[in-house]
């Protein structure tokens, strides 16, 4: 499974400190900063040149391994020992952070 991907912007926004404007597309950012992205509706993902339009499933809908692998992508420390609750908390945090 590929940890960056394609993004249709439909809101601008920054990543890796260049500023993407609407209807740019940008390869390579990791997924979970796509994600959240998505989550956001400031973007929606490019599959093989076109268009998906997928949505990220809320936090809520994960399963607690994807949140692990989700706040290790974030470098959330003692991921491996939170529960679900207190996963969501700690990504909806450092996401907001990045706003």
């Amino acid at each position: 499974m590929s940890k960056t991907m394609s993004l249709l912007c439909t809101s601008a926004f920054v990543v890796k400190g260049e500023i993407i404007t609407p209807k740019q597309v940008v390869h390579g950012v990791p997924k979970a900063d796509a994600m959240n992205l998505i989550r956001r509706g400031k973007a929606t993902e490019v599959v093989d040149g076109s268009e998906e339009g997928a949505e990220a499933p809320a936090l809520t809908e994960l399963t607690v391994p994807e949140l692990r692998d989700i706040a290790e992508e974030h470098g959330i420390e003692g991921a491996a020992n939170m529960k679900k609750a207190e996963l969501i908390e700690a990504i909806e945090a450092v996401e907001a952070e990045g706003e």
